[in-house]
């Protein structure tokens, strides 16, 4: 079993907390990025998405010293792959994707949830991930 690994493309904002008085509770020190990511060839069952350094780049990206720390990362929407067709990446639990340490895991799929068996690059893929910045 292989680990297909996503490139990063695109990193936006999608959520943040409000920066007023007062101390923010961990709770509300959490943010929400929208992520894009390309994946080369995938073989079906035999294989694993994974898009590795994810709070990591969305600290590059925000220059703030802080660190990000993975919580949660659930499907945005689907990329697209060389047949075309549409391309997404799912968990085990079609609404979460598996998270360690920096790297959410899944599986890419069809619009039906068939893993897809893809001799080409697959493009755009849209990850959401919940981070808590410290």
């Amino acid at each position: 079993m292989a680990e297909i690994d996503g490139t990063i493309r695109g990193v936006t904002l999608v959520h943040a907390p409000f920066a007023g008085a007062g101390t923010v509770s961990a709770r509300d020190a959490r943010e929400v990025w929208l992520l894009t990511a390309d994946f080369a060839a995938y073989t079906a069952s035999s294989d694993t998405a994974a898009i590795e350094d994810v709070g990591a780049t969305i600290s590059a990206r925000c220059r703030d010293g802080k660190t990000r720390t993975v919580e949660w990362a659930a499907p945005a929407f689907g990329g697209q792959d060389s047949t075309p067709q549409a391309v997404y990446m799912l968990g085990a639990s079609i609404d979460a994707l598996a998270v360690s340490t920096d790297k959410v895991t899944g599986e890419l799929t069809d619009n039906d949830g068939t893993e897809v068996d893809t001799s080409g690059v697959t493009h755009g893929v849209g990850v959401l991930v919940s981070v808590t910045v410290s």
